[in-house]
């Protein structure tokens, strides 16, 4: 008879540890699961806040970009002011030639197709018929600016017209970088947000096995 209560009392005991374990293990699971839910949802807000860096970086820059094409189009402009110039005292000297072609047509030509051959992907026989043209009509520009330099006026406005192409040269390098650099910064502002998203899954994902383990 006692050895049948000490029996049922070791069963109790048994049991009893088994139902103590049962919360501790529960908890544990739950612990666990807020310690990587807090994790996801911290590296969620760290990937937030670098994607609004670049997001700030960027707007940063094309506005940079704006205001250098602002700049670079006004150098254009005077300096296509000081050509026509050029070219309406040119045709009132006596060794003007009829049917020449002005300065500014030339210097135009000259950009677009320097710009062509910069932007257009062209076969190398093509691009060899540009360069030469390029080359020809540089040369013809050049011994242009050679005669007019022989007077002082035109000298002058022909160093100020390149002066000015030289700054608008600059800002059109500055367009371009930073063009390049707003990309860069957009590109890694959308991979940060794309990252957020994801550890924001997984972070709702570990909430539901968090709330799983409460029951």
């Amino acid at each position: 008879m006692l050895r049948e209560l000490d029996d049922k009392r070791g069963e109790l005991g048994q049991k009893s540890l088994g139902l103590k374990d049962g919360p501790r293990e529960q908890n544990a699971e739950a612990s666990k699961w807020a310690a990587r839910r807090n994790e996801l949802n911290q590296a969620t807000e760290q990937l937030i806040d670098t994607a609004q860096d670049f997001k700030k970086l960027r707007d940063e820059c094309n506005k940079n970009v704006a205001q250098s094409k602002r700049k670079r189009d006004e150098c254009n402009e005077l300096v296509s002011q000081l050509y026509q110039k050029i070219d309406s005292i040119r045709k009132q000297h006596s060794n003007h030639r009829a049917g020449e072609r002005s300065i500014t047509d030339l210097r135009r030509e000259i950009d677009y197709l320097e710009f062509r051959q910069q932007t257009e992907v062209l076969s190398p026989d093509k691009e060899k018929q540009l360069v030469n043209k390029i080359a020809a009509l540089q040369a013809e520009f050049n011994g242009r600016k050679e005669e007019l330099e022989k007077t002082e006026e035109m000298k002058k406005l022909l160093d100020e017209a390149q002066s000015l192409r030289d700054q608008a040269s600059s800002y059109h390098d500055k367009v371009i970088n930073f063009a390049e650099m707003a990309q860069e910064c957009h590109d890694q502002m959308i991979s940060n947000f794309k990252e957020a998203d994801q550890t924001r899954a997984e972070a709702d994902a570990a909430q539901r096995e968090f709330l799983k383990a409460l029951q």
